[in-house]
């Protein structure tokens, strides 16, 4: 299959570049107009993402605002003296009131000092418990569109910043307003998206690009994998676009996709490109050209286009089925996570997955046309090489075509003392790995929002100084009456840490109470708020009710995920043993491979809530690393791994085939493959690292942990690990029943 492919490709090369130049165009212009239905980052959600048929659910759907009512915006009034002079802090108030009033799309605005009575109940919620400010509330009109709530939300709050604020400042120059609702916070979490995506990718690109120059030696060859990159990204944001019509789609899966696809673009490219120089460095001794250091030394005209073409042909067929395997493995991987009840999970997988497909499609049809149309400016020397100095190191450092050299030589080292090797790694694994037993797993929205960004500030006031207004630590929905809630309020208020609680008939629904729980915790989704959860939902009031709320939430989403992990599992281990046994026609190889994975993946993930934990390297300190983005961790974290295990595997595969024994297999294996991982691995550091430098706190930890598993699994596992227990199983590496080995020949004559 794969030399049919090579053959196609090497044969009608611009009809394959030309059909992924227009199909690159139309995600493009899908992604940024959309053809009418909006472009993905209009399309996008930023809210909470709660888990289907769960409590929190239930209670998130009931207490959802009425689509009735028009959009509610809170401006938080700081810096005015509401107690020492309640007379001035009124008139600034009513002077300021009109520049909100007169937008169009409000229809009405409501503070402390327009109410008919200053000293009632509602009025006191509206002031600030400190007395240094107040709240207004501003009521959109009911029948705007979204577009429209966007648009009026976003001039209100300019307004309020700007012309507000201006105007209290006539009367209190240290006054100061920010504007807070939920559709201002999912503005606030997609700018933060957009910004962190071109930052990432300023970063991460340029770097990526500088690393593959030194180790190609040449601007062409480094530039195929970057183009690769490119164009999976773009697609994989094109399938997003297409999936907002079914699914919530989150803002911040973007930057996901987004390293994910640099990585296996990167990845794939390197490993490619490399394979592609081996073949033309086999065909050209074959045909008595040597080493050709120089241009003249190499053939010309028509016996070039067939030296290129054959290498082309050669490479999809030999390094294009290792890409192929790889995607296949990362793609059952991380579809793992399609089995969990969050949607976003589904999405991210999704996504995920049609970027990995996309990569690989890219690697085994545009890389290789490309390569085709350059004919032998891809093949003679770089200039770079005739550069004093800079000729040595890109040898040193560049894509290596010899079955000897510095990773067979360690390797030779490893299968000299494979115990050692073994115990060696398996300590440091085991110390990185302690700390998994303390980490914990958080979900709350709010924490997406910037530090310093105007709702963030004017969220935080609320919550410290209106406790009537404060988004509930916990929200309970009883299916009784007010009265008959009574014995559930009073258990509630009697628990540690709460606050305040309050209870009212929930809008729209009859015979419903809301029970809205107000705690003193410092973190809404901490120990303190769960337990409470824990404990609300173990009461028997003796109706049925809901517990919802960020720590709920956050309380359901991991419960579903440990509920379904085993299927998870199930999917993961199923397809790692199928690949890899139709790579390989190994049953051990699997197993191996699994078991070694998953240990590093432990250590990585440990490490990882260590330094987040414990504020190492400048990170920001968390009490916890994102619930999604552990699930994130685990799923790519074990495809990458299984990534490199394939490049290796399948160079000690061919290497065994050709009648090799298995120790001089794996080091001539680990020689030709050794090289590329650990390349790839640098690049891939550097572009997780370029997306920590933006703000999002989730994406920093996604990039950190999953550059810790690169890290790890390149050194420890990939270079020392695997071959060391390659060396102690010997023969039993490569067994199989019969009647399968059998079954893998076939398939193997096959593709």
């Amino acid at each position: 299959m794969f030399s049919r492919i090579g053959r196609a490709v090497s044969h009608h090369p611009a009809s394959f570049v030309i059909g992924w130049v227009l199909l690159v165009a139309v995600a493009v212009s899908l992604v940024f107009q959309g053809w009418g239905a909006g472009g993905l980052f209009q399309r996008l959600a930023s809210g909470d993402a709660t888990t289907p048929d769960t409590e929190s659910s239930v209670v998130a759907d009931l207490t959802r605002s009425n689509e009735d009512a028009g959009e509610v915006i809170s401006i938080v009034v700081d810096g005015v003296d509401v107690v020492g002079d309640p007379a001035g802090a009124g008139l600034a108030a009513t002077s300021a009131r009109g520049s909100l009033g007169e937008l169009e799309g409000v229809a009405s605005v409501t503070d402390a000092f327009a109410l008919p009575d200053p000293t009632s109940q509602e009025a006191r919620a509206l002031l600030s418990t400190g007395g240094d400010g107040y709240v207004v509330i501003v009521t959109l009109d009911a029948d705007l569109s979204e577009q429209e709530v966007a648009s009026v939300s976003e001039r209100v709050a300019e307004t309020a910043e700007g012309a507000y604020v201006d105007s209290l400042h006539t009367y209190e120059p240290r006054a100061e307003a920010y504007a807070v609702s939920s559709e201002l916070i999912g503005d606030s979490i997609g700018e933060l998206v957009q910004r962190d995506l071109a930052q990432g990718e300023s970063v991460s690109l340029p770097v990526a690009l500088i690393l593959l120059v030194i180790i190609f030696g040449g601007l062409l060859a480094a530039g195929l994998p970057v183009v690769n990159a490119l164009a999976s990204i773009v697609i994989g944001m094109a399938a997003l676009w297409g999936l907002t019509f079914v699914l919530e789609v989150q803002s911040f899966i973007l930057n996901v996709i987004s390293i994910l696809g640099l990585a296996l673009s990167i990845d794939y490219g390197l490993l490619f490109v490399s394979r592609y120089r081996e073949e033309v460095a086999a065909q050209l001794a074959k045909a008595g050209h040597g080493a050709a250091k120089r241009s003249e030394e190499l053939p010309a005209g028509e016996q070039m286009k067939q030296l290129v073409r054959v290498s082309v042909q050669r490479t999809v067929a030999t390094a294009g089925r290792t890409v192929s395997f790889s995607a296949l493995t990362i793609a059952c991987s991380i579809a793992g996570l399609l089995v969990m009840s969050s949607s976003m999970l589904k999405t991210i997988a999704t996504g995920a997955i049609a970027v990995a497909l996309v990569a690989v499609l890219c690697t085994i049809t545009l890389v290789p046309a490309v390569i085709t149309l350059l004919g032998g400016r891809l093949v003679r020397p770089s200039a770079l090489s005739r550069v004093p100095g800079v000729g040595r190191v890109l040898r040193a450092v560049g894509d290596s075509s010899s079955d000897h050299g510095v990773f067979s030589r360690l390797s030779h080292r490893v299968v000299a003392h494979p115990w050692i090797v073994m115990a060696a790694v398996a300590a440091v694994l085991a110390v990185m790995v302690a700390p998994i037993g303390s980490a914990r797993m958080r979900t709350n929205i709010i924490e997406y929002v910037p530090q310093d960004a105007p709702v963030r500030t004017g969220y935080n006031i609320i919550q410290d100084d209106y406790p009537a207004l404060a988004t509930p630590t916990i929200s309970v929905v009883a299916q009784a009456g007010a009265d008959d809630a009574n014995g559930l309020v009073s258990a509630i208020r009697a628990l540690d840490d709460v606050a305040r609680v309050t209870a009212a008939e929930l809008p729209g629904q009859e015979g419903m109470t809301l029970i809205s729980v107000l705690m003193d915790v410092e973190d809404p989704v901490g120990p303190q708020a769960s337990d409470a959860v824990e404990t609300i939902r173990g009461m028997e009031p003796g109706y049925e009710y809901w517990v919802g709320g960020a720590a709920a939430q956050q309380e359901d989403f991991i419960d579903s995920m440990a509920e379904r992990a085993p299927w998870a599992a199930l999917i993961v281990i199923t397809a790692v043993f199928l690949l890899l046994f139709c790579m390989t026609g190994s049953l051990v190889v699997p197993l191996k491979a699994l078991l070694i994975n998953s240990a590093s993946l432990i250590a990585a993930l440990g490490a990882t809530s260590w330094l987040f934990e414990h504020v190492r390297l400048g990170l920001p300190q968390t009490p916890g690393l994102q619930t999604f983005v552990v699930a994130c961790l685990m799923a790519f974290g074990f495809g990458l791994a299984m990534d490199y295990e394939v490049f290796l595997l399948a160079r000690i595969n061919e290497y065994w085939e050709a009648g090799h024994d298995n120790d001089d297999a794996v080091a001539r294996g680990l020689q030709r493959s050794g090289r590329i991982i650990t390349s790839a691995a640098v690049i891939i550091i550097a572009v997780f690292l370029g997306f920590v430098s933006g703000e999002m706190i989730a994406i920093k930890e996604l990039g950190v942990g999953l550059a810790v598993m690169v890290a790890v699994d390149a050194t420890l596992v990939r270079l020392l690990l695997v071959p060391a227990t390659m060396t102690v199983l010997g023969r039993w590496n490569w067994w199989a029943p019969a009647p399968l080995a059998h079954l893998y020949q076939r398939f193997r004559q096959q593709v």
